[in-house]
């Protein structure tokens, strides 16, 4: 008896150990997969390569159109080699995993209306962009004495006209350049991305057009340094080819495409308020959403897209003043706009940039930027792998 109660004491304690190892090995079959997802590294990679690659920005594009345009590119890219899941996350519903966004960044804004190398970084290259905001860049720009805009460009409102006549020649602006060479002062335009009191300066500046109110806004004056510094009357076919804005073309079809949406505008305005009136339907719940549409910020509208807007073609390349063209080497954070509104003033008038082209952005000539027909994922990790050994090879050559 003694025995028999020892052996079912045993075969309990047995079982009972042998029941609990089945379930600690069940909880950690469960927990497996979670611990493989994020340890694991099989799969192909989410990135083909990474560094950085130089693109042309066409005209009307923002910097941060092109940023999201190629990163759709290799988004889709990762999404067809089951590198990133096509409905990984949505981010807003309970119990979905925050989507993976693909890292691509810029080094240094240019304007919708310049066109022209930019620079990009695709994953770990976003870590290397600070170098190209920083670092070295040449310009080709068009100006115009005579008159300022809100934006010191094209796009902007005339807000000074002053005579110009007494600039009779290129060599008398030549003449007045090298107090712009070097080290100089320069006050950002007010249209700009700079920062004042945690709002950009361009913020503030439309939020003035919109409400027809002025802010004071003080623009902290910055060092920048100009290594070169040269005026001419011409446009080499490369540069033309880029893209240039054709400031007085621009302008007159800018006021006419302007009085056409405002007419358009007044007119819908009046269809609407015709149709409210008639409607006279009382406020309900569901009204709600209505109300939110209707105080959604209207968003600006562009006047004309990369292949509608004004360009100086290679018929119209020579410029007499009051036009002149300028070939500039830089530093970071230099302002062209801000140049060319100092260099008026020192001409004794008034300056506008009417047309840019970024040339050169660190090592990147804009001969080597790709163009938008030839943003794809082979091209664009392609020229990744290449120029990752050409900047390795220039690295080594600087340490050696």
């Amino acid at each position: 008896m003694i025995i028999t109660l020892s052996t079912q004491s045993i075969l309990l304690r047995s079982r009972h150990r042998y029941s609990s190892f089945i379930a600690m090995s069940r909880n950690n079959k469960r927990k497996a997969p979670l611990a493989s997802t994020s340890d694991s590294t099989e799969g192909p990679p989410l990135y083909r390569a990474q560094g950085l690659v130089a693109v042309h920005k066409p005209l009307t594009w923002t910097s941060q159109d092109v940023v999201s345009y190629i990163r759709g590119i290799i988004t889709r890219d990762a999404q067809d080699r089951n590198a990133l899941s096509n409905s990984d996350g949505g981010g807003n519903r309970r119990g979905k995993r925050k989507k993976q966004m693909m890292k691509v960044g810029h080094g240094g804004t240019l304007d919708p209306l310049a066109s022209g190398v930019l620079v990009l970084g695709i994953g770990s290259g976003t870590t290397k962009l600070q170098n190209y905001l920083e670092g070295d860049k040449q310009y080709i720009a068009v100006a115009e004495l005579g008159y300022e805009t809100t934006t010191l460009d094209a796009e902007g409102d005339i807000v000074k006209e002053m005579e110009c006549d007494h600039i009779k020649s290129i060599s008398d602006v030549d003449g007045i350049l090298p107090k712009f060479r070097g080290e100089i002062s320069q006050v950002p335009p007010l249209y700009s991305a700079i920062r004042v009191d945690g709002k950009r300066l361009y913020e503030i500046a439309r939020k003035d057009a919109k409400s027809n109110e002025e802010t004071e806004v003080e623009i902290p004056t910055r060092q920048v340094v100009i290594h070169n510094l040269h005026v001419g009357n011409s446009l080499d076919d490369d540069i033309i080819k880029s893209g240039v804005v054709n400031g007085r073309r621009y302008r007159e079809v800018a006021e006419e495409k302007k009085k056409e949406l405002k007419a358009a505008a007044e007119t819908k305005g009046e269809e609407e308020a015709n149709s409210d009136a008639e409607k006279e339907e009382p406020q309900t719940g569901k009204g709600k959403k209505g109300r939110r549409n209707n105080n959604k910020k209207d968003k600006k509208s562009n006047l004309f897209t990369d292949a509608t807007i004004p360009m100086i073609s290679s018929t119209d390349n020579k410029f007499d003043l009051p036009q002149f063209t300028l070939s500039i080497s830089c530093g970071g954070g230099t302002y062209i706009r801000s140049l060319v509104r100092d260099i008026g003033y020192e001409c004794g008038s008034v300056a506008t940039m009417t047309g840019l082209v970024r040339t050169k952005q660190g090592p990147f000539l804009l001969s080597d930027a790709l163009s938008r027909e030839d943003w794809n994922a082979d091209t664009i990790y392609k020229a990744i792998e290449s120029n990752n050994k050409v900047l390795e090879a220039m690295d080594e050559k600087v340490s050696s």
